[in-house]
């Protein structure tokens, strides 16, 4: 039996589209009935509010992704509360989900983070996450696009930014229902595939 609400995480590396898509699915998943909740990235709340991992010690980024992670969790399963009380069918779409945090850290420091909080990586991936989209950063496929105008945080080059994609991948690999959605088509292609991606998940008729 599905649970509800379903829980989607769009994701990806940099420059990927995310933003935008997120606004679109929400509007279609809206417009077909469902309630939808965007769950915030926590980075960005941390960010916003003064905390910074950029240039740390090791020790100092692990101690971030840490609370990041702590965060995240709390605030999905906050939105699903809510989400379960309704009285209609529910969509949690989160900005980026549990796994992104081990694209910063090494392996090693990774699990420290696990062990700590007494997590594992079967239950923050696979079992959490009715879907997970992931899109290609536009550094990869579309390199003419890539820019970090329109993101304060974003610093990363062409090079640094197909890297931190790869890692982000690669956290969610795995996954049952890994979805890559890649720059193969133009943007708003690429858009209305991952919508066609996520009413595949939640079982919207002809998509």
């Amino acid at each position: 039996m599905q649970r509800t609400p379903y829980r989607i995480v769009l994701t990806g590396g940099p420059c990927a589209g995310k933003t935008t898509a997120l606004s679109h699915i929400a509007e279609q998943l809206r417009s077909s009935g469902y309630a939808v909740f965007l769950v915030p990235e926590a980075a960005t709340l941390l960010l916003a509010g003064g905390c910074r991992f950029i240039d740390r010690t090791p020790d100092q980024q692990l101690h971030f992704q840490e609370h990041l992670l702590s965060l995240a969790l709390s605030m999905e399963d906050a939105f699903a509360a809510i989400a379960r009380n309704v009285g209609q069918p529910a969509v949690l779409l989160c900005d980026r989900g549990a796994m992104d945090g081990s694209a910063y850290l090494e392996p090693e420091q990774w699990q420290i983070l696990l062990n700590r909080g007494g997590w594992n990586v079967a239950d923050l991936r696979d079992g959490r996450y009715d879907a997970v989209i992931h899109l290609v950063s536009a550094a990869h496929g579309a390199e003419s696009f890539y820019t970090t105008e329109n993101n304060a945080a974003r610093k990363e080059n062409l090079e640094q930014a197909r890297n931190l994609e790869q890692r982000l991948r690669d956290a969610w690999f795995g996954h049952p229902r890994l979805i890559v959605i890649d720059n193969s088509t133009d943007f708003d292609g690429k858009v209305r595939r991952a919508m066609q991606a996520v009413f595949q998940v939640v079982g919207i008729p002809g998509s």
